[in-house]
């Protein structure tokens, strides 16, 4: 497994290291959207910085896009916090927010995970 999951009372923290490919991601995404916590939860916080590699088309993400979709009858509200340094993953991310327009999710990108926490902390 190419990453680890915590969770704590208001979201979860999703920190990847290695190659990340698409099963990866759809794996990880899985894990946060079946487990109990999530309907209760308020951000997800998906960390890229110690991967070597990201394996991931836009076909790929337009499936991560429509699992999350899907998730916003269920979670009407989520900040979405993706840490990376990567021009690739920032361009992705921007196919993924296209996905969830006219939803209330929100995504943004940190260069860390320090301010990635201090922005999905602020009520």
């Amino acid at each position: 497994m190419t990453f680890s999951i915590n969770w704590d009372k208001n979201g979860v923290y999703v920190k990847f290291r290695g190659v990340v490919n698409a099963q990866d991601l759809i794996d990880a995404n899985n894990y946060v959207i079946s487990n109990a916590n999530f309907e209760s939860i308020n951000y997800q916080i998906f960390d890229f910085l110690d991967i070597e590699k990201f394996k991931i088309t836009s076909y790929d993400i337009s499936i991560i896009g429509i699992m999350d979709k899907s998730q916003t009858s269920v979670k009407e509200e989520m900040k979405v916090a993706i840490v990376t340094q990567s021009d690739y993953i920032k361009e992705i991310t921007t196919e993924y927010d296209q996905i969830m327009l006219g939803s209330n999710w929100e995504t943004r990108i940190f260069p860390s995970y320090e301010t990635a926490l201090e922005w999905v902390s602020i009520e």
